[in-house]
């Protein structure tokens, strides 16, 4: 009954969205996806469900996986969060706030690549990853192609699955705990 009654609700959603002349987008992240160009095989998708012209539900799958003779690291999981366009047009200016929840693996086979990359941040090496940000962007709709830029700032909680300890993520040797991130996205909408 409860799956009926989301799927009743998804397609009035959807229903009113189209009747706002808005459409699901979705959008592959060029710039994180050039890394796998370096050895890395990142997937970064942005998935945006319009509700209205002014708000939209926004899902980010992503998945991590490098691998190369010093270090493996594995990372997959997706944020969900909540779009809201300040011009109520469905593009321009907007407010996003995310939370995310991700599974964490590395390991490393010599103590140099341990130690250099504890330098650029502290996780354990299995874990969950959840995060909570938040984000400045912009976006450009046009017929069928859509393209965004956002910025912001947010806080990364490890959960080492061998242990049970919850503690911040933190980089930079300790130097900082909230996060910053960028992202830019080209899309098409359906």
């Amino acid at each position: 009954m409860r799956a009926f009654v989301c799927f009743v609700l998804l397609i009035i959603s959807n229903s009113y969205a189209n009747a706002q002349k808005t459409a699901v987008s979705v959008y592959l992240h060029p710039i994180s996806s050039f890394f796998g160009i370096l050895g890395a095989s990142p997937i970064f998708l942005t998935v945006e469900i319009p509700f209205s012209l002014s708000n939209s539900l926004i899902i980010k799958p992503s998945l991590l996986n490098i691998s190369d003779h010093s270090a493996y690291i594995f990372r997959l999981g997706s944020d969900f969060g909540f779009r809201h366009h300040l011009s109520g047009k469905g593009e321009g200016l907007y407010l996003q706030g995310q939370m995310g929840v991700f599974y964490y693996k590395r390991t490393d086979f010599s103590f140099i690549g341990d130690k250099i990359f504890s330098i650029f941040f502290d996780m354990p090496r299995k874990s969950l990853w959840l995060d909570a940000m938040g984000y400045v962007g912009y976006s450009l709709k046009f017929s069928r192609v859509n393209v965004f830029i956002d910025a912001g700032i947010g806080i990364i909680m490890g959960i080492d699955t061998e242990t049970g300890q919850v503690k911040p993520v933190t980089f930079f040797d300790g130097a900082g705990i909230l996060w910053p991130d960028i992202n830019f996205g080209i899309g098409i909408s359906f």
